[in-house]
């Protein structure tokens, strides 16, 4: 089977698309398929492109046995409205121009976000005559309304017409959340062709890089980590508040890692508050994250009190969990509150309250044997239910029932 996947990010990023893409890819390769994947040189998310790169128009490279074509790039920072949608549209159009250098394929695959990603999977489809799996990960125009990046105008009504003409040109959908396959039923596709795969964790990947020993621990330090996006839906200013809370707890240490449109604001924040408990570092390589996590004694996972993120799973909880590492989750009551609650992996708290983080914290730093008992529940919650290898697994499975059809 020659599988065509669309996606915006792709390795050596490191974000929650670009991880999901390749560590399913490379594990459809090993059962003997071929995969290209369509993306965009490496620039997320500072908006310059990685080093050993050039912004050609087409490039072509292996990775893993996965075939990659970048494409020439409208490069600007993981930030704003106005140049981001100019690098999106320009996806759109260069990802469908590429196409045509790939033939004989049996399915066609596109992830997002991005919004315009899933749309040139639509096109590709109609120019291909192949089925097309869609796979929605973040729901776009709702996600950049609800964090007030934009307002309602003719503009989302267009784009919100183009969703729905999206979703039904999909043979099959595959969404992360179960709140996410109920927004796509509701507009009446059938529910027998919607499908949850989760996001998981790479167990192949896992392992603490002894180099980096004793940077940031020190004895008796209890270290409090968020690890990932500084976006304008991530609340992290509540962690900021809740360290200003903690400063005379010089024991207690919070450390952030990431980077993102609120980069600078949170920079600026910690040095307006004089928040010397708090230790801020641009975002990692992937194959470093493992030591970061497991020298933490906490994660935080934590959005914005908005509806729409009562269906959110983010991707960064399992990756806690698999280091034995328990969570505080900070999310509207949901999906991802009601899975930390049910596997006693952690605490679920009151979104928007610094002062419930603070609470949490404390609870879990007084109760060591508590803490432990939960780094041991999430670690088997995600080797048995949110295993890389299952849940690739059971898309090829979706896309092989497909192109039967």
């Amino acid at each position: 089977m020659k599988i065509l996947f669309l996606s915006h990010y792709f390795p050596p990023e490191v974000n929650a698309p670009a991880n999901r893409t390749y560590e399913h890819t490379k594990r459809w390769i090993k059962k003997g398929h071929s995969v290209t994947v369509i993306t965009n040189f490496p620039n997320h998310p500072g908006g310059a492109i990685f080093s050993g790169y050039k912004n050609r128009w087409l490039y072509r490279e292996i990775i893993d046995g996965i075939e990659v074509i970048r494409v020439k790039t409208y490069l600007t920072p993981n930030r704003g409205t106005i140049r981001r949608t100019i690098n999106f549209i320009v996806y759109f159009f260069m990802s469908i121009i590429a196409s045509f250098y790939v033939k004989s394929v049996d399915a066609i695959i596109a992830t997002s976000p991005q919004f315009f990603c899933g749309l040139a999977g639509s096109v590709i489809k109609t120019i291909k005559n192949k089925p097309f799996l869609l796979e929605i990960r973040d729901l776009w125009p709702d996600s950049i309304i609800a964090v007030n990046a934009v307002r309602k105008n003719i503009l989302i009504s267009i784009l919100y017409f183009l969703e729905k003409r999206m979703y039904f040109s999909a043979s099959r959908i595959v969404t992360v959340t179960k709140g996410l396959s109920r927004h796509i039923i509701k507009y009446g596709f059938p529910r027998g062709k919607v499908f949850e795969i989760t996001n998981g964790v790479d167990f192949e990947h896992i392992s603490v890089m002894n180099e980096y020993t004793n940077i940031f621990k020190k004895d008796n330090e209890f270290i409090v980590a968020y690890i990932g996006t500084f976006g304008l839906a991530h609340n992290l200013y509540k962690i900021l508040d809740c360290a200003a809370m903690m400063k005379d707890r010089i024991d207690i240490q919070f450390l952030l890692i990431g980077d993102g449109a609120e980069r600078n604001n949170i920079l600026q924040y910690r040095l307006r508050n004089n928040l010397e408990n708090v230790t801020i570092l641009p975002i990692q390589p992937k194959e470093r994250i493992p030591y970061f996590i497991s020298r933490s004694d906490i994660g935080i996972v934590i959005l914005k009190d908005i509806p729409l993120f009562q269906g959110a799973l983010p991707s960064k909880l399992f990756e806690y969990l698999s280091l034995k590492t328990p969570v505080i989750c900070s999310l509207p009551k949901g999906e991802a509150t009601e899975l930390v609650e049910h596997s006693d992996c952690g605490i679920a708290i009151t979104p928007d309250s610094a002062q419930a983080l603070v609470d949490a914290i404390m609870y879990m730093y007084t109760n060591p044997n508590r803490k432990l008992i939960m780094g041991e529940n999430g670690y088997k919650l995600v080797k048995n239910q949110f295993n890389r290898d299952k849940l690739a697994d059971d898309m090829l499975k979706v896309i092989e029932e497909m192109i039967k059809v």
